[in-house]
This record gives C-alpha cells, sequence and structure tokens, in this order.
C-alpha cells in the first residue's frame, strides 16, 4: 500500500528517514504534538507521570514495533514519554496478543 508521506505518522517517517530526512512541516508538527503531550503530563501534580504521544500504525505486514521511551526529569518530577504506533487492525490473533503484551510492558514499566 502506497501512502503519500504528507499522511503518513510521523513516528514510522522518523523510524524510516530519520529526522534529517523529514521536511520541515512535519518535523514542526511533531515538535508540537510532543510540546502538547508534555504539557499535558505537566497537568499532574505528582512525582511520578507518564505521557503517550500515539500515532497510527500503517505498515502494511502488521508487525509490532519497538515503542521508543524517554525519561525526562524536571526538578522533582519524572516525566516518562512514550512514543508508540497503534494499529488500526490486526491480521491475526497472534499479531493483536503482541501488541497487547507490548502495551502492557510499557505501561507497567
Amino acid at each position: 500500500m502506497w501512502i503519500d508521506a504528507k499522511y503518513k505518522a510521523h513516528l514510522e517517517l522518523i523510524g524510516s528517514r530519520g529526522w534529517d530526512g523529514l521536511s520541515e512541516e512535519v518535523r514542526a508538527s511533531h515538535r508540537s504534538d510532543l510540546h502538547q503531550a508534555l504539557a499535558y503530563a505537566a497537568l499532574a501534580d505528582v512525582e511520578q507521570v507518564d505521557t503517550v504521544l500515539a500515532y497510527p500504525h500503517l505498515a502494511a505486514d502488521g508487525a509490532v514495533r519497538h515503542a521508543p521511551v524517554a525519561t525526562i526529569a524536571s526538578g522533582r518530577r519524572r516525566v516518562r514519554l512514550i512514543l508508540a504506533g497503534v494499529p488500526f487492525g490486526f491480521h491475526s490473533p497472534d499479531r493483536q496478543e503482541a501488541e497487547l503484551s507490548l502495551w502492557r510492558h510499557l505501561l507497567a514499566a
């Protein structure tokens, strides 16, 4: 399935092209998404907070992808940022279970 890069998920574009291979429009859009996720994380008055920046996972093979995780310290707070792709369906029950297992692992860590 061919998808115009303008409409492809930022996470997949970064993975396939790297940051330097993206257009300024895509980089600006991703930065905006990232800032919004971090701003929402700042609303909780807790020492540790997780925020998830999720993009559509459009790969045709249905494979479960690695989700990058970054931990950011800000004063007494720790913000864990998870960048993840969410599929629009599964090719098999095994793929569904693998995806759910990834999410369980990410959110329990």
